[in-house]
């Protein structure tokens, strides 16, 4: 017989049983149960979206530093002001807490491997927000970013105003602008220098006033056996009691003149006009054997500064320079004297007439390799600005640069070393804008367009200082059609309108009151060439 269980124990039995075949909440359950990773699946899910997020800043601050920091860089030579620029930028682009960033740690310097590189690791580490739950507080971050400049080869043409002016200070005070610029221009000179690289970089002087002085530069066949002058009237003069003597007066005559082909007889004197030249001729023009030097090959050795030649197309005689500026103007080179088309005219102060202002700026310097800063300076830059002389004919100065630099034209620039193309700059600098002869006759400056006003060379509508200003622009405009990259340095200018539109870009064009030209140099000299990231 079984022993009877008590009341509560059957209880308690029943209430299993049923527990067991009731279903009721067990979703409850099971949620409870996948809660667990179902947050762990999410919360990765969410940090690590946040920590990629913040990964992508963190490469682009660093990315941004070391490109920053090899911009800044004067050749391949880094110093604590490049590493404060580097790091200047990286703080820019990922300031103190961003995305709540932790620890975050910036190193940048040269690569010991490769002197043209520099090397930059970024480091951090982001809080959690539910990951933390499971043990995970932060999540740790890093970026790696290298830069590199890739220079190439380069010709650099610098292309300076050496006219009076400069010789005065500019407003900031201090020395004289043409000691700012010899002084300035080494910056250039310093960013540039790659050499570890197998970068080489060739640099070319052109300074100009109203004319320049390349004859140097050129051959015996560049030059032309005659050149015509402004002559003069030789008067024969009777005077009562002293008999005939010769007067020399203006081209032009005077008042009271009856006209050039008759003389006046007022009873005491008799004036018997006709056109000489001083050497007592009437030809027009004087040749090579009559000029200062004596023959063509004294002057380029002597003398130097040129007389520009007719536009292309245009004959010999009479001389006429157009307004624009071709290809052919800035290349084709004359075979001898069978083509004085071709040829450049000397200018020769000595055998001309009616002029009331002359000046030759120093030798150009073709383009060539300096094998150090010393030789840059005293072999090149002070050299070449050695002259303060003259007005302000930009239109001269950039087509010489032009004629320098061309690849195609005079000096047979070699367009490729070593197989790699060799990039083409030229550096324009000037303190004022163009200041050309009237042409009027009130002011006789003698220039590589003859005297403007006895000869009229230069043609075009509007006045003479238009023509050079459409000219000068003309010349702008073909070296940007030949691939040259155009820097414009207005020096101590209040009104750039005449040279501002000649830089390859706004980024091109810089103002200088004289206290940061050295500055702006070593900017341009940055600014050539082609920054990389390598990773």
């Amino acid at each position: 017989m079984a022993t009877p269980q008590p009341q509560g124990a059957s209880l308690m039995i029943r209430t299993l049983r049923n527990l067991l075949t009731d279903t009721k909440g067990n979703t409850l359950a099971i949620f409870a149960a996948a809660l667990v990773p179902l947050v762990a699946m999410i919360g990765s899910g969410l940090d690590l979206s946040f920590a990629y997020m913040a990964k992508a800043k963190l490469q682009n601050a660093c990315d941004a530093a070391v490109l920053a920091g090899r911009q800044s860089m004067d050749g391949n030579f880094w110093k604590e002001a490049n590493e404060a620029e580097a790091r200047k930028f990286f703080n820019f682009n990922f300031p103190n807490g961003t995305m709540g960033a932790q620890s975050v740690n910036f190193t940048v310097g040269k690569d010991p491997e490769d002197n043209a590189q520099i090397l930059g690791v970024a480091k951090a580490t982001i809080p959690t927000a539910l990951m933390h739950i499971f043990g995970f507080d932060n999540i740790p971050l890093e970026a790696n970013c290298d830069a590199k400049r890739d220079l190439g080869h380069n010709d650099v043409v610098l292309v300076l105003d050496v006219t009076g002016s400069m010789a005065n200070a500019p407003s900031s005070g201090g020395g004289t602008k043409i000691a700012r610029l010899q002084q300035g221009a080494l910056g250039l000179y310093r960013a540039l220098m790659n050499e570890e690289n197998g970068s080489i970089t060739r640099f070319g002087i052109v300074p100009y006033s109203h004319t320049v002085n390349v004859g140097a530069s050129l051959a015996d066949s560049d030059i032309r056996n005659e050149n015509d002058y402004v002559g003069q009237w030789q008067y024969a003069m009777w005077t009562r009691g002293s008999g005939w003597a010769s007067y020399y007066a203006a081209r032009k005559p005077s008042s009271g003149w009856a006209d050039d082909d008759h003389y006046i007889d007022n009873g005491s004197y008799h004036y018997a006009p006709r056109w000489r030249d001083r050497y007592g001729s009437d030809r027009g023009y004087v040749g090579a054997t009559d000029s200062t030097w004596g023959s063509k090959s004294n002057f380029r050795s002597s003398g130097g500064c040129i007389e520009e030649r007719p536009s292309y197309g245009n004959a010999a005689d009479p001389i006429a320079i157009k307004t624009s500026i071709t290809l052919n103007d800035v290349d084709m080179r004359a075979s001898g004297d069978t083509q004085p088309e071709l040829q450049f005219g000397r200018y020769d102060p000595n055998i001309q007439n009616r002029e009331n202002q002359t000046g030759c700026p120093s030798p150009a310097i073709r383009l060539r390799q300096f094998a150090s800063e010393s030789s840059f300076k005293n072999d090149g830059v002070l050299r070449a600005t050695a002259n303060v002389t003259g007005g302000t004919y930009h239109d001269v100065g950039m087509l010489w640069g032009l004629r320098f630099i061309s690849q195609t034209g005079f000096f047979n620039n070699t367009s490729k070393i070593d197989d790699v193309a060799v990039d083409q700059h030229i550096v324009f600098m000037t303190d004022g804008m163009l200041d050309t002869d009237k042409g009027d006759g009130s002011h006789n400056l003698y220039t590589a367009h003859g005297l403007e006003f006895f000869q009229d060379r230069t043609k075009g509508t509007g006045t003479n200082r238009a023509a050079h200003i459409e000219r000068f622009r003309s010349a702008c405009n073909l070296a940007k059609s030949m691939g040259v990259t155009v820097w414009v340095i207005a020096l101590d200018v209040t009104d750039t309108d005449d040279v501002r539109p000649c830089a390859t870009t706004a980024s091109h064009f810089y103002t200088s009151d004289g206290s940061d030209l050295e500055e702006i140099f070593e900017n341009i000299g940055r600014g050539i060439g082609n920054l990389r990231l390598t990773r």
